[in-house]
């Protein structure tokens, strides 16, 4: 049996009320040549016999469940590891795909400079009250990596959520971090934030190119207990950790600096008060590695 072009891969941890629809988006898509992947972390509210009904009813899907919960981010490398496709779709299970995800998305996969493809997404309780997020351009097409990386460290609408994009399986095994080094900044593995970005950002740094498609392709929940529900802090501080390590460690001093200069801006917007550059390095700025550049 030939292995499937693409793998949907789907890390659900109770989630039995939503589960369903997340499969059913993945099942629909207009690109037949798939397998959906379902990892079970433990689940205690009958989520596992949603996920095993569907794996019953339709052959590409393939149920597997972890004997404890591992964490959000140890599941995700479970289902990296279970893939079997060449590319790989990441799915949360509160999360719904368009049918012509794939469609729309895998032409540009086929360039062997593209590192991955991201689309804009709807974000919000349901699909009719959302609002549109990760408006990168206006229109669909490549851009230079780093341009995609620019925006990344120091602008917005670039997607921090694996969700949004398709990428290859071996980039996906190859790239994700179960934490990242800082001098303040603790519990990634527990929560997928910063770590989540940072897959990105260290594929992009393998590639010349960043696909793009303007257009709403996923949904993603927000929902009481969802992580695009959460407002909290340390999440704002995991992302500014991953934006500054991977700045000091990949990219030259002047960006650097300007990352800096960014996470100092958003902290003051989010706290409403001043804020000393100073303790944006203390909190975030790891020991200078010898591989930065001039």
């Amino acid at each position: 049996m030939n292995a499937p072009l693409v793998s949907i891969m789907v890390p659900v941890y109770n989630r039995r009320d939503l589960v369903a629809d997340c499969l059913k988006s993945a099942l629909a898509q207009t690109c037949r040549d798939l397998e959906v992947v379902v990892v079970d972390n433990a689940s205690t509210d009958g989520t596992w016999d949603v996920c095993r009904h569907f794996a019953r009813a339709d052959s590409r899907v393939r149920v597997f469940r972890n004997a404890e919960n591992i964490g959000p981010v140890r599941n995700w490398q479970r289902c990296f590891r279970e893939a079997q496709g060449r590319y790989g779709k990441l799915l949360f299970s509160d999360d719904v795909l368009s049918s012509y995800y794939l469609e729309k998305t895998l032409p540009m996969m086929r360039d062997p400079h593209v590192a991955f493809v991201f689309t804009m997404a709807l974000i919000g309780p349901d699909p009719r009250s959302s609002r549109l997020a990760y408006r990168f351009d206006q229109h669909t097409r490549t851009f230079p990596r780093n341009h995609y990386i620019r925006r990344a460290l120091i602008g917005s609408s670039v997607p921090v959520s694996p969700g949004a994009a398709l990428f290859r399986v071996s980039d996906l095994r190859g790239s994700l971090r179960l934490s990242i080094p800082s001098p303040t900044v603790d519990g990634f593995e527990q929560h997928g934030a910063g770590v989540d970005l940072l897959l990105y950002l260290m594929t992009a740094a393998r590639y010349e190119q960043i696909g793009y498609v303007a257009e709403p392709l996923v949904f993603f929940r927000d929902h009481e207990g969802s992580i695009t529900h959460a407002g909290d802090s340390r999440l704002a501080d995991a992302y500014h950790q991953a934006r500054i390590w991977f700045a000091a460690h990949t990219q030259g001093r002047w960006t650097l600096a300007s990352t800096l200069a960014a996470a100092w801006l958003r902290t003051m917007r989010r706290r409403r008060r001043p804020v000393s550059p100073t303790y944006i390095t203390q909190r975030f700025l790891p020991p200078a590695p010898e591989s930065w550049s001039a």
